[in-house]
Formats: structure tokens, C-alpha cells, sequence
């Protein structure tokens, strides 16, 4: 087999498996129950925004300069750096990963080993994140080789065989508007918020394979993305029509988590539990793994080697492990405040980055990102405090509100009048 082949197969095999973490599990079903028929509209909007706009922000901060902080610069370097260690904290240690200990002990071993004590899953899960991560040369490889496989043979043999055998006739949609809630959904995995992160790891590990050359590596990442782009979307859209077949047995007042395990029980039987489980586990496992090495590679960067590799991921284990006793649900509400905040400045870094080399004023990023924090901040304000209610109500009026895109035409007007107070600026410079 070719190496540059090869390359590419297992980045983007180890690109998919951390972008995918068990929460991604639980939508698509969902969808499906309540799109029904429809399931092709809801599988559309999904699509277009998970995994188009992730893997968009993974080339685009590639041909930024492949940095994590690389998506923010313009704003500012503070600001960027900034931004990478907020985000990093909360998909990392903070956050996201005690999340993946936490769901698979509640998934996983506590319906198949019940009576398990959560610091025994929490104990074995992150030692064996410990053992993958440790040598960050070989943390990719290890995620496309060995883990990622087994997590894509799972889905893959559940999706087949509802396709050969579907689950039941398919109800009518529940809801109006299937595609703009198939595209909702899509946004809530907020799988895009990593997307800078994960693009310094994948970069880093180009390099240390021999791709030296900036343009060929930005080319190797495309193919990467490409890779990890049509796995994710097989697996969601297989997952939809799933759900789309359930449709006459389940429905949205049922849990996605319910959704999830009873669809797959319907399909696999007895053995649905098992497989579902160890489907979850390995999403939980790589999805550890992978932003456990993306901290200890953001944080070293960062600090120039002042803090290594090692320390930083040694210590992301051991703070993950105490913080994942919290439970899923404690970790969810705990972040839902900062991710809501800190995610929307993402997209509209992502969106300024497909028109990065036509934008030729700093001022108009720092106004779109301003604009996008204030709405965000506030909102964020209103559901946690229920202060200015008023305002909130405002913003709800604003375009695509309904998607959650409520912040896109104040960064666009806000951008613009920086731009124009910039480029007025220039002239009298010049003048």
C-alpha cells in the first residue's frame, strides 16, 4: 500500500473517532423517530453542519497556518490564544473528557457489570487513555489503528442490518420544518468547537511522518478531512434512517438515550446491548484519547515546551478522572454556560476564514467576534439568571434564531462597520 495512502486512511480514521464521541450517537436516532418519512430532508440539514462545518473548520485552520490559535490570530494573538485554552479546558479536562468516563460507565458497564462503583470504570478508563496518549508520537496512529476499526465494524453491521431488515414501516413527520431541525441538531453536536484543536494535532502528525512541505500537507489534510467527512456522514445518516424506521414505536417525548438503545435493541436483539455499549465505550475511549494528546500538544505549544507533553496529559487524566464521579448530567449543565458562549465565536471565525484572503482589514474579524460574544454572553445570562429577558426576547426575532444562528447577521453588520471605520482610517493615512 502506498504511505501517503495509507497516511491518510488512518489520520482521518483517528480525525473521525475523536470527532465522534458518544454524544454524537444520541442525535441522529432522534432525528430519524422525528423526521420519519421525511428522514432525507433531516439527513440533509444535519449533514450541513455535522460534519461539513467541522472538517471546513479543520482545512480552512489548516490553510491558516495549521496552528490551534492559528483560527483566532486575527483577532488578536492574545485573543487567540486565549480562545484555544478556554475552548481546550472545556473539551478537555474540565469538561468533555470526565464526560466520556461518566457516559460509558452509565451506558456501558453499569447495565452489564450493575453494582460497579464509577471510580473502579473511572480508574480502568483512564488508565487505558493514559497508555494510548503517553507517546505523542504514536497517539494518531493508535486511534486510526487499533480503536477506530472496531467503533466503525459496530456501526457499520447496525446500520447494515437495519437496512436489510428494517425495524418497522416509517411514521409521518411530527414536525413542519424537518430540515431546518435536521440542521439544529446538527449544530448542537458542536462537533466545529474543536475543529482548530484537532487541526494542530493532525498537522503535528503529518509532520512528524515526513510531511515537511506546507503545500503538501495542506493537500494531505484535505484528504484527511475527506476521510473522516464520508465516515461521519455514513454513520449519521445511517443512524437517522434508523431512527426513521423506529418511528412508529418511539417518539420525540422519549429521551435520545432511550431512542438510541431501544433502536438498536430492535435491530441487533439481546446482543444490541452488548454492541451498543462497546460502541459507546470505543467513542468514549478515542474521543479521550484524542483530546487528552490535543491538550498536552496545545498547552506545550503554547508555552513553548516550558510545559511538556507529558505532565500536561498526565494531569488531564488525573483531573478528568476525579471530575467524571461528577455524572453526565452534572458535567452537561456545568458546561453548557461556556460552550454556549465560547462556540458561536468559533462559527463565525470559521465562516471569516473561507474568505480570509479576500478580508483585508483585522477590524472587521474584531467586530464580528464582539458582536457574536455580546449576543451569545447575554443569552447565556438570560438562561442561566434570567437577566435581560427583554433583550433576549429581541434576539430571538433576529434571522435564523430558529437554528441557532441568531448571532450571524449582528457579526455580519457589526464586521462591516469595523471594516468601514478601518478603512476610513486607511485613507486618511494615506491622505
Amino acid at each position: 500500500m502506498n504511505k501517503k495512502f495509507k497516511d491518510v486512511i488512518i489520520v482521518g480514521f483517528a480525525l473521525f473517532a475523536i470527532f465522534f464521541g458518544a454524544g454524537n450517537l444520541i442525535f441522529p436516532p432522534y432525528l430519524g423517530v422525528l423526521s420519519g418519512t421525511e428522514y432525507k430532508k433531516a439527513m440533509l440539514g444535519f449533514l450541513l453542519t455535522d460534519p461539513v462545518l467541522p472538517i471546513l473548520g479543520v482545512i480552512i485552520t489548516a490553510k491558516l497556518g495549521g496552528g490551534a490559535e492559528d483560527l483566532g490570530k486575527r483577532v488578536g494573538n492574545k485573543f487567540a490564544k486565549i480562545l484555544g485554552t478556554v475552548t481546550i479546558l472545556t473539551i478537555g479536562p474540565l469538561f468533555a473528557i470526565p464526560r466520556t468516563a461518566a457516559t460509558t460507565h452509565e451506558v456501558f458497564v453499569s447495565k452489564v457489570f450493575p453494582g460497579t462503583p464509577e471510580w473502579v470504570t473511572a480508574l480502568i478508563f483512564f488508565a487505558l487513555t493514559a497508555i494510548f496518549v503517553f507517546n505523542e508520537t504514536g497517539v494518531i496512529d493508535k486511534i486510526g489503528k487499533y480503536l477506530t476499526p472496531g467503533l466503525v465494524i459496530i456501526l457499520l453491521v447496525i446500520i447494515g442490518k437495519c437496512i436489510v431488515d428494517p425495524i418497522g414501516v416509517m411514521n409521518i413527520a411530527s414536525e413542519n420544518q424537518i430540515f431546518l431541525k435536521g440542521f439544529a441538531e446538527g449544530y448542537q453536536t458542536m462537533d466545529a468547537l474543536g475543529a482548530a484543536l484537532m487541526t494542530g494535532i493532525v498537522v503535528s502528525d503529518l509532520k512528524r511522518k515526513g510531511y515537511v512541505n506546507d503545500e503538501e500537507r495542506l493537500k494531505l489534510v484535505k484528504w484527511v478531512g475527506l476521510v473522516a467527512f464520508v465516515l461521519l456522514a455514513i454513520i449519521y445518516g445511517g443512524l437517522i434512517y434508523a431512527g426513521a424506521t423506529a418511528s412508529k414505536i418511539y417518539t420525540v417525548q422519549n429521551t435520545r438515550v432511550d431512542i438510541l438503545l431501544g433502536t438498536v435493541q430492535n435491530i441487533l436483539g439481546s446482543a444490541g446491548k452488548i454492541a451498543i455499549g462497546i460502541a459507546v465505550s470505543l467513542a468514549c475511549l478515542t474521543t479521550s484519547v484524542g483530546l487528552s494528546a490535543i491538550a498536552g500538544d496545545f498547552f506545550s505549544n503554547i508555552t513553548k515546551d516550558k510545559l511538556g507533553y507529558k505532565p500536561i496529559v498526565l494531569g488531564t487524566v488525573v483531573v478528568s478522572g476525579v471530575l467524571s464521579l461528577i455524572g453526565v448530567e452534572g458535567l452537561i449543565k456545568a458546561a453548557v454556560p461556556i460552550l454556549s458562549t465560547v462556540y458561536p465565536i468559533i462559527m463565525v471565525l470559521i465562516f471569516l476564514g473561507i474568505f480570509e484572503k479576500y478580508i483585508k482589514y483585522d477590524m472587521i474579524y474584531k467586530g464580528a467576534v464582539l458582536a457574536t460574544f455580546l449576543i451569545s454572553f447575554v443569552e447565556v445570562l438570560n438562561q442561566n439568571f434570567k437577566i435581560f429577558e427583554g433583550f433576549t426576547a429581541l434576539i430571538k426575532t433576529l434571522p435564523f434564531s430558529s437554528v441557532g444562528f441568531e448571532w450571524l447577521l449582528p457579526a455580519i453588520i457589526t464586521g462591516a462597520v469595523f471594516g468601514l471605520i478601518a478603512f476610513v482610517q486607511d485613507k486618511r493615512k494615506i491622505a
